[in-house]
């Protein structure tokens, strides 16, 4: 790659046809930022190969195109940043804080609500470890693959969890039903789909790989929760 020529002192750069780029404006600047996250088209079309068939484009994504879909990490993030910025719109910590007691409920529950995209981060990444535990001799894929194919079900989770989070604040408890069984019904058909296994198997692997997963996850919440309780007391004895 040759480098520019460096003009010489006294010299001026002659802007013509050959040489002249349109000005750096807004536009150009949200296009290489989409350009940056594949968002511009790439995002789209992710969204549609994951409602449509999930497994079989993860599957492509691992193996044999990865053009295909957008980065399971990238997507996560956009996705999940979407979503954590409407949840906590939603229920702003002032609303939320009234529903622990005592103070360190409060302070933990804040601890948790200020990092909840790392949390929920967390949640995924034990729901991995258990998928690849429980579906690695079938599948043979490893954990990073796992992880990748949770991190595509968590994202198209938080997009309807977005699209339906109308339902979610106006239509209790009836709301909160609908969106979870919609959320679980594709766990299980992004799972059978990828996995292609025997159906009633593969149900049952996936529901004890989001039980043992969640499971850990929130044991982690509680241990967590006292620590720092312990902490706190010993802090002011």
């Amino acid at each position: 790659m040759n480098d520019l020529p460096e003009p010489e002192n006294g010299d001026k750069i002659t802007v013509n046809e050959e040489n002249e780029v349109e000005r750096f404006t807004f536009s150009h600047l949200s296009k290489q930022a989409l350009q940056f996250f594949n968002l511009e088209k790439g995002f789209l079309n992710t969204l549609k190969l994951l409602v449509i068939n999930p497994g079989k484009h993860i599957r492509d994504y691992l193996s044999i195109d990865r053009d295909r879909l957008v980065n399971p990490f990238k997507f996560y993030l956009v996705v999940g940043s979407i979503y954590v910025f409407l949840f906590q719109y939603l229920f702003p910590e002032e609303h939320l804080e009234n529903r622990v007691d005592s103070e360190v409920e409060q302070e933990v529950f804040l601890f948790i609500l200020h990092y909840y995209h790392f949390f929920l981060l967390l949640a995924v990444f034990f729901i991995a470890i258990f998928s690849y535990l429980l579906f690695r001799k079938e599948s043979g894929y490893n954990f990073i693959e796992n992880l990748s194919l949770n991190l595509y079900v968590t994202g198209i989770l938080f997009v309807i969890a977005i699209i339906t989070s109308p339902l979610d604040g106006n239509f209790q408890p009836y709301g909160t039903i609908i969106i979870s069984i919609l959320s679980f019904s594709y766990f299980i058909y992004a799972y059978i789909s990828f996995f292609r296994g025997n159906y009633t198997k593969t149900i049952a692997k996936t529901v004890l790989s989001i039980l043992f997963g969640v499971g850990a996850f929130l044991f982690l919440i509680i241990f967590s929760g006292f620590v720092v309780g312990f902490l706190q007391a010993a802090s002011q004895a």
